[in-house]
């Protein structure tokens, strides 16, 4: 019963959903239902791992903030060595 609703609501989240754009990129993500909840917002139907940013104004006001979205950036890992002998051969010596 359960998979049955989940199925059912992303069903509409991609039907009737608004088309979420990456803010980095311009690309278009998928289609989600974004709905304001006690302070939060869920986003409903989206698959990929999204970054809420605040998007750029005219004029500065609090109370009201749009809110765009971006992908997480590719993982970048400088300090990974290569494994070989020499780490084996230092072990020896």
């Amino acid at each position: 019963m359960r998979k049955l609703v989940r199925t059912f609501v992303l069903f509409l989240a991609h039907k009737f959903g608004t088309n979420i754009l990456d803010q980095r990129t311009g690309q278009i993500v998928g289609r989600a239902l974004i709905i304001p909840w006690r302070g939060k917002i869920q986003v409903i139907g989206i698959q990929a791992a999204m970054i809420p940013t605040f998007l750029p104004q005219q004029r500065l006001t609090y109370w009201k903030q749009e809110i765009g979205f971006a992908t997480h950036p590719p993982p970048d890992f400088p300090n990974i060595r290569p494994t070989s002998s020499s780490a084996d051969e230092r072990e020896k010596s």
